[in-house]
């Protein structure tokens, strides 16, 4: 359902102004804050994406080199929303190619600044599409991945992906080219590197909040899919099985495969938080 969105704020991180001192400095200050200026944008189309789909977005950050939205929704939604969302910046820079290219027919901007702003709008689009999270390419990977492989291995899989993509940028940024090193995009690689690094420390509870909204917010509509386990498996076990747009119907079979018994998702979700780390084995719990 798509619900009226709020104002959200903008902050603008404090290194920010270093950034602009640096180009006042140097004289590319114009420069310089049309690229924060796409920025915004950028940001903004996520918001409102966002703010269309009724997420709780708390604000708009401006850092020294980018940008980013502030929710907690990245998780529990469905993947198409993420998607939507993911996508809904690079797309603000495809119509700023289009109306800067307008604005050059009418002859109200030069040839130069239409190509330094078509230049800009790829740049970031581009670099932004990157499979590296936080990225928005990173979160098109983690959200296209969660239709086809349980969630757990999805988060681990995309993670370690980006920390590789990092360390390739900044190799990149050292070797590529031959005036020297490329240091804005040696920081940038050393930041999403760092942010893959804690994202992972903290996948523990970010899969938790995924099974806690899934255990308050079931959803019958989705595909279903069938699980079939013994008694004797655990329930950490079977709870790293669950897939983010799928629907889980767990079969417990015997030794024999023969069908003893057949339980709903919802079912696991509440053994799995009720018991110590969910150790317990299907059976035991039955019994218990």
């Amino acid at each position: 359902m798509i619900k009226r969105m709020v104002p959200v704020p903008v902050r603008i991180h404090p290194l920010f102004w270093l950034i602009v001192c640096s180009a006042v400095w140097t004289g590319y200050f114009i420069e310089i804050m049309t690229l924060f200026v796409l920025v915004l944008i950028h940001e903004l189309g996520h918001a409102a994406a966002a703010g269309a789909f009724g997420w709780r977005v708390d604000s708009i950050e401006l850092l020294p080199f980018g940008g980013v939205v502030k929710t907690d929704e990245w998780g529990t939604v469905p993947a198409r929303e993420e998607l939507t969302v993911a996508l809904a910046g690079p797309f603000q820079h495809i119509l700023m190619i289009l109306i800067s290219l307008f604005f050059y027919r009418q002859g109200w901007w030069t040839k130069e600044w239409t190509e330094y702003f078509i230049q800009g709008n790829l740049m970031i689009a581009g670099f932004n599409l990157l499979p590296v999270y936080p990225l928005d390419g990173g979160r098109v990977f983690l959200s296209t991945l969660s239709y086809f492989f349980p969630y757990r291995f999805c988060l681990h899989f995309t993670l370690w992906t980006g920390m590789a993509g990092s360390l390739a940028l900044c190799v990149l940024a050292l070797f590529w080219s031959p005036e020297g090193i490329l240091v804005h995009l040696l920081i940038l690689g050393i930041f999403l590197f760092y942010s893959n690094l804690q994202m992972l420390r903290q996948k523990n509870i970010h899969f938790f909040r995924f099974l806690l909204f899934r255990r308050h917010h079931p959803d019958l509509s989705r595909p279903v899919k069938k699980v079939r386990m013994e008694p004797d498996t655990r329930l950490n076990e079977v709870i790293l099985k669950l897939c983010k747009e799928k629907y889980h119907v767990l079969e417990v079979v015997d030794q024999n495969g023969e069908l003893v018994s057949i339980l709903p998702e919802e079912w696991l979700l509440d053994a799995y938080m009720t018991c110590p780390y969910g150790k317990t084995t299907i059976k035991e719990w039955f019994a218990s």
